[in-house]
């Protein structure tokens, strides 16, 4: 029997069939292992629930009636964890090394001034990249693989339920940590592969969401003196969306932006200005040990 770090494991998964069990097969053969498993079932589904309390009965398991998307799934798990650190992954996405939880917990006992320890992801036709020895301070972290240290998650407005969050949950979560005095690390001996190719990036709905999540974020957190910057933003990313020619959804973004802002608008919470400031120029600098 393997033994167990305190350390838990959150899997957001929408209606993805059975993918989910490779995840939980993959962090069975961890060792160590997690002490703690959650699964998030987006708007539930009572065939997969009973499919993993069958092959795996210590998962404990939470559901929502209606969609929240992988960030609304995430805070629910981060806010129910019973261990200090959470590692999110998603439904296709888990560690490259077998001893990730040991590196890991390496990393957790040297870290703490820091709430996130990012993971380093590869996708499919990509080669894992090499192990390295590296920990670099960065502005962001990608939700399919890292480390959320929970008490830091907890102070937080935390994540916005949205169904496609791209460009919103983790950079939104980053922002309010920074503006907290948190730090995010990026470790070059923790890898984690990410079953995709990220062709889903093409869909219309996530090309609209995306365009939505841009303002979304400067109405949330940016104060009045700030909006010309987040407007910059906003225009940045169509004009990134019609760059890759993902140019169906587009138009539906620009045009339903305003009733996003109006339907969250009681989650504003503006963040100073000079802290919203220093963690834009820290993405824009290079990662520093």
């Amino acid at each position: 029997m393997h033994q167990k770090v305190p350390i838990a494991v959150g899997i957001p998964t929408y209606h993805r069939g059975e993918r989910v069990l490779q995840v939980l097969q993959r962090l069975q053969a961890c060792d160590p292992a997690p002490a703690e498993i959650l699964v998030f079932l987006d708007a539930g589904d009572d065939a997969l629930e009973h499919r993993i309390h069958e092959a795996f009965p210590a998962v404990k398991i939470l559901s929502s009636a209606e969609r929240v998307g992988p960030g609304g799934g995430r805070h629910r798990m981060l806010q129910v964890a019973t261990q200090p650190w959470l590692v999110s992954l998603d439904d296709d996405s888990w560690p490259v090394d077998v001893d990730f939880f040991a590196r890991l917990q390496r990393h957790i006992e040297a870290a703490d001034d820091v709430a996130v320890l990012a993971t380093v992801i590869h996708h499919q036709e990509q080669e894992a990249p090499a192990l390295g020895s590296w920990v670099h301070t960065v502005s962001d972290y990608t939700g399919c693989g890292h480390a959320m240290r929970v008490t830091a998650y907890r102070e937080l407005t935390g994540y916005v339920d949205r169904p496609h969050a791209y460009g919103l949950e983790e950079r939104d979560v980053a922002l309010q940590l920074h503006c907290t005095g948190w730090r995010v690390h990026r470790c070059g001996d923790l890898r984690v592969f990410h079953d995709t190719r990220l062709r889903h990036h093409q869909q219309p709905s996530v090309v609209a969401a995306t365009v939505e999540n841009a303002a979304l974020l400067a109405w949330l957190r940016y104060p009045l003196i700030l909006w010309p910057y987040g407007l910059l933003q906003f225009a940045n990313v169509i004009c990134f969306m019609i760059s890759c020619g993902r140019l169906r959804g587009i138009l539906h973004g620009m045009l339903n932006a305003p009733v996003e802002l109006w339907r969250h608008r009681h989650l504003r919470r503006p963040l100073p200005a000079k802290l919203v400031i220093s963690y834009l120029r820290l993405r824009h600098q290079p990662p520093s040990q």
